[in-house]
């Protein structure tokens, strides 16, 4: 592992919710390491993907997430109040399995986004008529 990969997954396991923008990732490295280009971080951040080390995640309007692929998991994406939830990898197994099998196609395991109402907003959301 070279030196700049460590650091830049160093600031994504050190940062709390683990999905940071490019220029998060950027300020936690520099914050160490001020003298860190800004574009050895993106640099980094492609071949991480490429080595499928970490994702590309839209999760909602706003700027991308980069979120480490250790733990699959996808992102339950509120569309009224735009809160995210986490929910296992394996959510979509049993969907996977039965578009395989019906339709002969294979869904990427990787994390998706789903969009929909959180609790609090499909209580307090009027009725759709």
């Amino acid at each position: 592992m070279t030196r700049s990969r460590r650091i830049v997954i160093e600031a994504m396991v050190a940062n709390p919710s683990h999905h940071m923008t490019a220029p998060e990732i950027v300020a936690a490295v520099r914050a160490d390491d001020p003298d860190f280009y800004e574009s050895t971080v993106y640099r980094t951040l492609d071949r991480l993907l490429e080595l499928d080390v970490v994702e590309r995640v839209q999760l909602g309007p706003g700027a991308t997430v980069f979120h480490l692929s250790h733990r699959p998991h996808h992102h339950l994406v509120c569309g009224q109040c735009g809160s995210v939830t986490e929910a296992p990898g394996d959510l979509l197994d049993a969907v996977a399995a039965r578009v395989r099998a019906e339709h002969g196609f294979s869904l990427r395991p990787s994390a998706s986004t789903l969009g929909g109402s959180c609790a609090t907003c499909a209580v307090t959301a009027p009725a759709s008529a």
